[in-house]
Order: C-alpha cells, then sequence, then structure tokens
C-alpha cells in the first residue's frame, strides 16, 4: 500500500509539473486534487485539495493578479480560520480552505 501511494504521489509531481507550464492556478488544481484524493478517503478531500492548490497556485502567480490573489487569501484565512473555531472544526483546515477560496476570489476578480 505504501508503494502504492508513493508511486500515485510521483506520478501527480510529474504531471503537477507539465501542468504548471501551462497556467498555475489550474496545476495547483490538479495537483492539490491527486494528492487530497491519494491521502484522503472521499470526495470531499479531493474537493478541498483542488481548492487548496488551485489557490496556491493563483497566489504563485507574478504581477497585480498575483497581488489580488494574495491579498484575498489572507482574507479568506482569516474568515476560515474564525468560521472554523465557531463551528469546532479544525482551524488548521479551516484557515487552508478559507486561504485557497479567497485567493481564487481575489485573482477573479481582479
Amino acid at each position: 500500500m505504501k508503494s502504492l501511494i508513493s508511486s500515485v504521489f510521483i506520478l501527480t509531481l510529474t504531471l503537477a509539473g507539465n501542468a504548471f507550464a501551462i497556467n498555475k492556478t489550474t496545476g495547483g488544481a490538479l495537483a492539490g486534487a491527486a494528492i487530497g484524493a491519494v491521502t484522503g478517503k472521499s470526495v470531499k478531500s479531493t474537493v478541498g485539495g483542488a481548492v487548496v492548490g488551485a489557490g496556491t497556485g493563483a497566489m504563485l502567480k507574478s504581477g497585480s493578479t498575483g497581488k489580488a490573489a494574495r491579498k484575498g487569501g489572507a482574507a479568506g484565512a482569516v474568515v476560515g480560520g474564525v468560521a472554523a473555531a465557531a463551528t469546532g472544526k479544525s482551524v488548521i483546515k479551516g484557515v487552508a480552505v478559507g486561504a485557497g477560496t479567497g485567493s481564487l476570489v481575489g485573482e477573479a476578480t481582479h
């Protein structure tokens, strides 16, 4: 089982490198979804990984688009952390998903 996970992880990194050459947001979403699917147990893990990966890719963009994504990510992290703490969920996971979502919103509204 460990060798299967290692193989899938290496394949994911290889494919993610090719996807990053196309678009950082898309590549991040693909890499995050693949890692979420490998390490998680449900579709929710895959979707969460895709959101975090896409947000990370958006924040890595240069110029004003990346700056807007980073600002959105910071605001989203605060909102996600507070919402997770208020509902009794994992604050770290709330911050990660909030930052990913916020950076995508920041990029889209730019």
